[in-house]
């Protein structure tokens, strides 16, 4: 899809009084209970303004629940829906419910923000109509361009743990210098969650949800690592050696040149031959007291994935 955004602008002081929460979500992917969920945990009442920033009903498991919910959400005056990448037409869907999403914007604008799925490919922000649509909705590594503004950007899409080359976490990020916030939880990635980011007389907060089991440390564990997370777009690694038992190997990170343990399970062929690997592989170890409850995302014999306060590393057992 190309041409221009489509924009809606609310005027901050006439629709959106400051005393009111701006709660982003972006990236449902159709995991409805996470979202139903996550609006209860924060307690999303009438009072405040919800700003769905797209991607909200495709791959996950309640793909036509999702997009229903979603629909008639969006019937509230608080309720504003941006398209993402992944908002194209499914199987099944009704003529009402292309419409629907074929008028949906690109982009809403405020006095003091803009809420856009992917990202921005211009500085200027006089005219947005310009913007590339595409772009609006898939812009990869957004915060990662040379691109800065003199208004917050608040953008899913891009998971946060993408941004994280050293330490994975899901937690939203602000880039006060970029004016560039991201909020994707990586909701279908391992480990990840659903973000509520949300804006109250200009502070910044966030809550989150995940679907993880959870345990008890019984042990104390210091931190340690923490020097490589290997991200979707240095995806790319070579196989060293298999190690026993078959449940890991030693790889090397193409792009640094590093050796990491990464779980097999965790290793794909792309297209071209090429080994890759973005979930799981980095060297980074949690800080864990004993009688901490951590949020369980993969066991393995000797340890196990985990996430405390959505940062993601591994545990001893």
């Amino acid at each position: 899809m190309s041409g221009s955004a489509k924009v809606i602008e609310l005027n901050m002081k006439m629709k959106i009084p400051k005393e009111k929460r701006i709660i982003c979500i972006s990236d449902i992917h159709g995991y409805l209970d996470l979202f139903l969920s996550l609006l209860d945990k924060i307690k999303f009442s009438d009072d405040d303004i919800l700003i769905l920033l797209g991607d909200f009903y495709t791959k996950g498991p309640k793909i036509h629940e999702t997009l229903k919910y979603v629909i008639g959400l969006s019937q509230k005056q608080n309720v504003y829906v941006i398209r993402g990448n992944c908002d194209w037409i499914i199987d099944n869907m009704q003529d009402s419910e292309k419409e629907w999403l074929e008028n949906l914007p690109h982009i809403i604008k405020t006095d003091d923000y803009i809420f856009v799925h992917g990202g921005l490919s211009l500085n200027n922000l006089s005219d947005l109509s310009k913007q590339d649509a595409w772009e609006c909705m898939k812009n990869d590594a957004f915060m990662e361009k040379d691109l800065f503004f003199d208004k917050y950007i608040v953008t899913g899409h891009w998971p946060t743990v993408n941004y994280c080359h050293q330490i994975p976490c899901f937690n939203p990020i602000i880039n006060d210098e970029k004016r560039i916030i991201a909020i994707d939880g990586g909701t279908i990635k391992s480990g990840g969650q659903l973000n509520a980011f949300i804006i109250n007389n200009d502070e910044f907060s966030f809550d989150c949800v995940d679907s993880l089991p959870v345990f008890r440390a019984e042990k104390n564990q210091s931190e340690s690592g923490g020097t490589l997370n290997i991200t979707w777009n240095d995806r790319f690694i070579e196989l060293i050696e298999k190690e026993k038992g078959g449940e890991f190997g030693i790889y090397k990170h193409i792009k640094t040149g590093q050796t990491l343990s990464i779980p097999n399970i965790s290793v794909w062929t792309d297209e071209n031959g090429g080994l890759c690997s973005a979930n799981l592989a980095t060297d980074y170890y949690l800080p864990v007291n004993a009688g901490d409850i951590i949020s369980v995302d993969k066991r393995f014999s000797d340890k196990i994935f985990a996430k405390k306060d959505g940062v993601a590393g591994w545990i001893n057992l």
